[in-house]
This record gives C-alpha cells, sequence and structure tokens, in this order.
C-alpha cells in the first residue's frame, strides 16, 4: 500500500520538531537521503556528510528508529518503510565530493611527501588533549593541507605568521615546507598550554626549524611586541561564538589592521543562527570572507564535531579593527558556557565515576591518568554497566 501523500514531508517535521532542530525538517530529510546512497553507514560517518554533532544526530536517530525509519546494524540503514519515505523526498543524493582529498580541494603534491612523513612522525609525540581547553589535534594531512591552501593564496612566503594557539602544530608545518621551498617565512606560535609549547619546542629542535614560541593566555592582550608583527594568522579558537570573537580580535591586534592581511580560522560546524551571529561578529570586525571550506579540517577527537571543522580564509579590509580589547572575562570554552558531567565505569571492576567540571576529575583523561581508586585499571566506558563478578 504506498503512502498518503505528505507523509514524508510530516514524518520530517515531527522528528525535527521532536529533537528541537535547528535545521528543521530539512536536516531530517538531508539524513535519509544520505543514507539512501550509502545504503548503510557509521553515526559519524553521516555526521560528517550532513554536517550535524554527532549528539543531534543520535537524537535524530532515535526519533527515527522509533517511527520505524531506520534500522541498526553494523552502522545506520533505512527500513523498508525508510525508503518509501526517501522516494517522497526525492530519491537519494549521489556524493560528489572527491575520493582522494575528501572534498578539502587541495592534493599533497608527490614533492611535498616528505614533509607529511616528518609531520606525521611528529605527530605521535603529541600530549594528550585537554579538553578543558577544547583541544583536539588536526590530523597531519590536514595539517598539510592547510599549509598549502594558505601557501596557494601568497599568505606564507616571505610573510610574518602567527599560530594563535596551536596544539594543531601548524607552526612546525610552516616551518618545513618553508625549509623545502628553500623559503623565508618568519613563524611564531602563541599557546596557553605548556604541555604544547615543551612538544613544539622539541620537535622545532629535533628539525632544526627556527619556530618562536610564546606561552600567553588570549585572555589576556596580546605582549607589546607581538602587536602590529605579523601578515597572516592562523587560529583554531574554542568552538563558542565568545571563543570565535575573542581569538580573531587578537588575530586583528597582532596584524595591527593591515588591509588585505589573511586571517586562516578553523571553526566547528555552528547550526544556523549561530553561523549568522559567527559572520556577523567576523563582519563587525571588518573582515571579509574570502573563501569558506566545510570539513576541510579532520581531526583525531573531536567526536562531538564528528573530528572535522570548516576553514574560513578572512582578509583585513580599510578599518579593520578587534572588537575584544582589553582584558577577558567572558567565559570562553565549552565546558565553561555549557558545563555538564557524564559518568564513566572501570572496564574491569565495574566503578562508576563523575567526570567533569568541578567533579574531582574534570576530564576522562585526568581520570584516565589516575585510574580506577578500587582496581588500578585506566580503561573507562560511558555509562554505568553492571559490575563483574557479583559486586554491588
Amino acid at each position: 500500500m504506498p503512502l498518503p501523500s505528505g507523509a514524508a514531508r510530516a514524518l520530517t517535521e515531527e522528528v525535527a520538531a521532536a529533537v528541537q532542530l535547528h535545521e528543521g525538517a530539512e536536516g531530517v530529510a538531508q539524513v535519509l537521503r544520505r543514507l539512501g546512497s550509502s545504503g548503510k553507514a557509521p553515526l559519524k560517518e553521516v555526521a560528517r556528510a550532513v554536517h550535524l554533532p554527532v549528539p543531534v544526530l543520535a537524537a535524530v536517530r532515535r526519533e527515527l528508529e522509533a517511527r520505524h525509519a531506520l534500522v541498526r546494524g553494523g552502522g545506520l540503514s533505512l527500513s523498508s518503510y525508510g525508503l518509501e519515505l526517501l522516494e517522497q523526498l526525492g530519491g537519494p543524493w549521489t556524493p560528489t565530493a572527491c575520493p582522494v582529498c575528501k572534498g578539502a580541494g587541495v592534493v599533497i603534491p608527490e614533492r611535498y611527501e616528505g614533509v607529511l612523513q616528518v609531520l606525521t612522525r611528529l605527530w605521535r609525540d603529541r600530549p594528550e588533549v585537554d579538553v578543558t581547553l577544547d583541544q583536539s589535534f588536526v590530523l597531519p594531512e590536514s595539517n598539510l593541507r592547510r599549509t598549502l591552501f594558505a601557501l596557494d593564496r601568497g599568505a606564507l612566503l616571505g610573510k610574518r605568521v602567527l599560530f594563535l594557539g596551536d596544539d594543531d602544530a601548524g607552526s612546525l608545518a610552516v616551518a618545513l615546507l618553508a625549509r623545502e621551498l628553500d623559503a623565508s617565512v618568519e613563524v611564531c606560535a602563541l599557546d596557553i598550554d605548556r604541555r604544547v609549547n615543551k612538544y613544539l619546542r622539541s620537535a622545532a629542535e629535533q628539525e632544526g626549524l627556527d619556530v618562536r614560541l610564546v606561552a600567553h593566555d588570549a585572555r589576556s592582550p596580546l605582549p607589546g611586541d607581538l602587536r602590529g608583527a605579523f601578515d597572516t594568522v592562523f587560529t583554531d579558537p574554542p568552538y563558542t561564538l565568545p571563543g570565535l570573537e575573542l581569538f580573531v580580535s587578537r588575530a586583528l591586534g597582532a596584524m595591527d589592521g593591515v588591509p588585505g592581511a589573511n586571517v586562516f580560522l578553523s571553526f566547528g560546524r555552528r547550526p544556523p543562527v549561530e553561523a549568522v551571529r559567527a559572520l556577523e561578529a567576523l563582519s563587525r570586525m571588518g573582515l571579509a570572507l574570502v573563501e569558506l571550506r566545510p570539513g576541510f579540517n579532520r581531526y583525531e577527537g573531536a567526536s562531538v564535531l564528528a573530528g572535522v571543522s570548516d576553514l574560513y580564509h578572512l582578509v583585513a579590509t580599510p578599518g579593520a579593527a578587534p572588537t575584544v580589547v582589553g582584558e577577558q572575562t567572558e567565559a570562553i570554552y565549552t565546558g565553561e558556557l555549557r558545563p555538564r558531567s557524564r559518568e564513566y565505569t572501570c572496564r574491569e571492576c565495574g566503578a562508576a565515576y563523575m567526570v567533569g567540571r568541578g567533579r574531582e576529575h574534570e576530564t576522562i583523561e585526568a581520570l584516565k591518568a589516575a585510574g580506577c581508586a578500587r582496581c588500578g585499571a585506566h580503561t573507562f566506558g560511558q555509562g554505568r554497566r553492571r559490575p563483574v563478578g557479583g559486586e554491588g
């Protein structure tokens, strides 16, 4: 029996309302179209394709499963009912992203394979992420692609380049590329995390790279000798609007509003309303959006954002100026703005721990480092499970 006319539209509107999806019914329809094209796919892969945070897509999935449109088993796939709904939505889409560059639009030439190998080797020595600082480490391929993207736009050779926050080790990528090209580039990296600075310093010394490293909290104004001292700034700020405005303001201070100066901003995909506010903030500062590459950066971790962020190429216009000048007292990190605790259990003995801001262990990384107080194990899973051995 064929579906009633408008059944798909009604269902997508119902699901969108149930999860309060900012993208509305069309966001749900995109999920169905994506699954129609893949047959079966992991949740994280679908989240990347439809540009939804993993927790949001998980909520959509639950609602679609409750309405018998999806089935699970080795990934997500449409049920026979879901396939009928898809027909009303115009059928599946055909993916067109380049399989080589994964849609980034930048292919790493063979000439730079040696640079990629060094970045990959150095990447293995990175410190553990500190999620309280919204850290997640970009993969070496993305690091080099981002560097080549800037190179193609004339923003590196002969320039003074600042990394405002550099847990991605982008400064190493620029310095390695400059050496490969036998070109002059001044590179400076500023980061709040002393572990990151120590890692960068060790890697730079190991490779004989000239990279200036400065330990600094961006919530404080830039040191005097860094103001107006740069032509190009890379920044991957906390994925919050206050974090975006603060870091881009500091970037403008570092360039002293020079017209034509380049900012390469990596920022996670936001709901439509927040995306508009982000662009408004950039516009208020006098920055023109020249290019936007969705999903350009790929990270280890960053599971909430499906392991990706967008790359913005911004150019300063005459009169460009920061909107944050003095000390920043407003919260900028995700954990500060949206604090929450999660329960984790020891995989060995089942002991339960609450992890989050204000708890004994603020991050799962801290809990793993400390180990289980009951048995000493260092592996934990999210949520509660029944203890082993009949323990209560």
